[in-house]
């Protein structure tokens, strides 16, 4: 797919899981263990899009997002992110958009909800194969 994604979570399985998801659709991907993890890497790799836990410790999911869309000079301010949990509630789905969050998306993963998103944000930059997958 050509396409650059961080996975921010603080379970070594669950990153392991999803990366290897992303890996059998061709997207490359590394690790963030929480939030300011994420945040240092964001300074120095121009990803296309995360994929992020809500509940972590040191800085959650929902003030990652925020303190990325608040500056309006960070380079990386619009990346699309794509928040993975256990919650699927209305009230959740609610905080996760008020805090900048694009997509929100239960886990585990499901790579056929994920390539769904993925054409929405990226169809010209997905190979035809991946297009008529389903």
């Amino acid at each position: 797919m050509n396409l650059k994604a961080l996975i921010v979570d603080d379970d070594q399985l669950v990153q392991f899981l999803n990366k290897k998801v992303l890996n059998a659709l061709g997207i490359d991907a590394d690790l963030a263990n929480n939030g300011f993890e994420a945040l240092v890497r964001l300074k120095n790799v121009p990803y296309d899009f995360m994929l992020m836990d809500i509940n972590m410790p040191q800085q959650d999911g929902l003030d990652t997002a925020r303190w990325i869309r608040d500056d309006t000079n960070k380079p990386y301010r619009d990346i699309p992110i794509f928040a993975l949990t256990s919650y699927g509630s209305l009230q959740h789905t609610l905080e996760i958009k008020d805090a900048g969050i694009n997509e929100h998306l239960q886990k585990p993963l499901n790579s056929k909800i994920l390539i769904d998103i993925l054409k929405r944000y990226f169809r010209n930059r997905i190979s035809a194969d991946v297009l008529s997958s389903q």
